[in-house]
């Protein structure tokens, strides 16, 4: 036996998965309980079920396969029989997960294929991603010196300042209003949109930051094209290995950061000069800037409130799993339903109901306000022939997206 084939039949007695292989908590997917792996050498994340996990989460080098199965017996009541090894090594050695059991080439594609994958992900005409710089030893440095901020002694004082401003900006409503819509702050308006983009920008390295402070990887910082808006993106892949608590968390830090910089504002609208630039300004970006973090929080909109809720519930993908639900039901019926847990089916009923009212709303405000524009300009006639043409073209070019638009190459 060579000292080649010594080796691989040490790694297959007693196996050990690679260093930094990471393997996250459970969380439910279309029903079922899956566990995310991440390898960090490839760039890959992958999905693998609960008695995959089992076994994978007990290949620490001291336990041979006798043992592995015993264990498993003892929790599964099942005995592995020789087609389910051959399945996970098969699985293992494909995606080169076992340590000292690895070929260069393979790890070379691998990582090739997932920033390939990662490349065309960024590309659309809809939304775009342009990578700017990796930020993970800057957050590191920075981190240390941010310590108290992740302690409840600086979390809950601040949440409540935040709700402050909340509050004081609904109290202040009308004459905030009222103030942007008169005209006087047109400056004010411009320089607050310079303003607002620092404060999107500190709201994306919130979210780097907390998911650094759990032990993640932030490796991207970048600017995203999202029609029809422009703005900053923090990349923070490994929050699907973190428990639910610290994934709401990491997606909550962005507005939490975003409420917290409208506080010297605040300030300088209570006891600042009653008039002038900074004033006005001053009411600009608190109007503004809470109606941007109120929108972020809403569940129906694929922003922090929309991922907060998904991770709340400890579901992947909240609305693309509340569509199959009801693809299901509505095509096959409640039996076809029945293997979701009664949690869910909750959740999922409830979900789709309040997606369908809220959309139904805001699609009917926008048409009203669409067509009773248009009916000044070209009267009555017109408006509703111009809505019916653009519903049309609107609905051909999401069919043509939806067709055209890749399986993305690793869950996120």
């Amino acid at each position: 036996m060579t000292t080649v084939e010594a080796s691989q039949s040490a790694t297959w007695a007693r196996p050990r998965l690679r260093p930094g292989v990471v393997l996250g908590p459970g969380v439910w997917r279309d029903g079922k309980l899956v566990h995310h792996v991440m390898d960090p050498e490839t760039g890959w994340y992958y999905r693998v079920g609960p008695r995959e996990h089992f076994l994978m989460s007990r290949m620490d080098g001291t336990r041979g396969l006798d043992d592995l199965a015993g264990e498993y017996a003892t929790a599964y009541q099942r005995r592995l029989g020789p087609e389910n090894w051959q399945q996970l090594f098969g699985m293992l050695h494909q995606r080169q997960l076992l340590h000292g059991a690895t070929d260069p080439d393979a790890l070379a594609e691998l990582t090739a294929s997932a920033a390939a994958g990662a490349a065309k992900a960024r590309r659309g005409p809809l939304s775009a991603r342009l990578p700017l710089f990796d930020p993970q030893r800057l957050f590191t440095r920075v981190l240390p010196w941010l310590a108290p901020v992740f302690t409840w002694w600086f979390v809950v004082p601040a949440l409540l300042l935040a709700l402050a401003v909340a509050g004081y900006v609904v109290w202040q409503l009308p004459e905030l209003a009222g103030g942007v819509g008169g005209g006087r702050p047109l400056p004010a308006i411009l320089i607050a949109v310079v303003v607002t983009w620092l404060i999107v920008f500190l709201h994306e390295c919130a979210h780097g930051l907390t998911c650094r402070h759990f032990g993640g990887r932030v490796t991207e910082i970048g600017v995203m094209w999202r029609f029809p808006l422009l703005a900053p993106y923090c990349k923070v892949d490994d929050v699907v290995l973190f428990t639910p608590r610290r994934r709401v968390a990491t997606a909550f830090a962005g507005v939490f950061v975003s409420m917290l910089a409208l506080v010297p504002f605040a300030a300088l609208r209570l006891w600042g000069p009653p008039d002038g630039m900074l004033y006005d300004l001053a009411g600009t970006m608190l109007l503004f800037g809470t109606a941007t973090a109120a929108i972020n929080l809403v569940p129906f909109l694929r922003l922090d409130g929309y991922h907060m809720l998904s991770h709340a519930l400890n579901l992947a993908d909240l609305r693309a799993d509340t569509y199959r639900f009801y693809r299901r039901l509505l095509r096959q019926g409640p039996q076809a339903v029945r293997d979701y847990r009664p949690r869910d089916r909750l959740a999922y009923a409830l979900y789709g109901l309040a997606s369908a009212l809220f959309a139904g709303t805001v699609l009917s405000l926008l048409i009203h306000y669409w067509y009773t524009t248009l009916a000044r300009w070209v009267g009555p006639g017109w408006s509703i022939t111009i809505l019916i043409a653009e519903a049309a073209l609107l609905t051909a070019l999401l069919t043509h997206h939806t067709r055209r638009r890749p399986a993305p190459p690793r869950p996120r």
